[in-house]
């Protein structure tokens, strides 16, 4: 790591070096945390933008569009929220007791961009601290970049309960209007290659 030029350097092993060592660790975790949190909600959002498909909707897009859209630039400020506004919309993911069922997904939309931007700013602002004083200074924009990167995960852990509930009143709703079918046969129950999905 890094340290500015006016950090105090203590004997080998104190305990300034122990506690840098220690946020090297917690940092390389979270790396790791947030890049299998990303591939984990790109694999729902994907499936959730498919499943449209099965309940009988026609998306806008293909799925892989649901992926696609997040990382060409410009175009990840618009279509990845217009792509969940379909998925919202299409599965009837609404809040119970709400009146504008449209504010949690606008909220959720509106955390991701201020964390985007803020944390961009403040990595830029970090990188170019050289000194304490100049690092004292950037940690109270990297601290705001921090609690809307904690209000958009919160936020989405909301969108997707409330989508996940919507696809599973829409599945038993199926498996009702099935009631008094014929019993499937064996081969008919396999997953069929879509549902395995890979």
């Amino acid at each position: 790591m890094s340290l500015p030029n006016d950090y105090p350097l203590e004997e080998p092993y104190g305990f300034g070096q122990l506690v840098i060592l220690f946020q090297a660790g917690v940092v390389l975790l979270l790396i790791l945390v947030n890049i299998l949190t990303i591939v984990f909600f790109l694999q729902w959002f994907r499936r959730a933008y498919y499943n449209l498909w099965k309940i009988g909707r026609r998306p806008d897009h293909t799925d892989g569009w649901a992926v696609g859209s997040w990382f060409i630039p410009i175009l990840n400020l618009s279509r990845p929220y217009s792509i969940m506004k379909e998925i919202w919309y299409d599965t009837g993911a609404t809040p119970s007791g709400a009146t504008d069922s449209r504010t949690v997904l606008r909220w959720w939309w509106v955390a991701y961009l201020v964390h985007t931007f803020s944390n961009s700013l403040a990595n830029t602002v970090m990188k170019k601290a050289e000194t304490m004083p100049q690092i004292l200074a950037a940690l109270p924009l990297s601290m705001f970049s921090d609690l809307a990167d904690i209000a958009s995960a919160a936020l989405s852990i909301l969108v997707i309960g409330y989508v996940h509930q919507a696809e599973q009143r829409w599945q038993l709703r199926v498996q009702l209007q099935r009631l008094g079918e014929p019993a499937q046969q064996p081969e008919q129950l396999r997953p069929t290659e879509e549902e395995y999905y890979g």
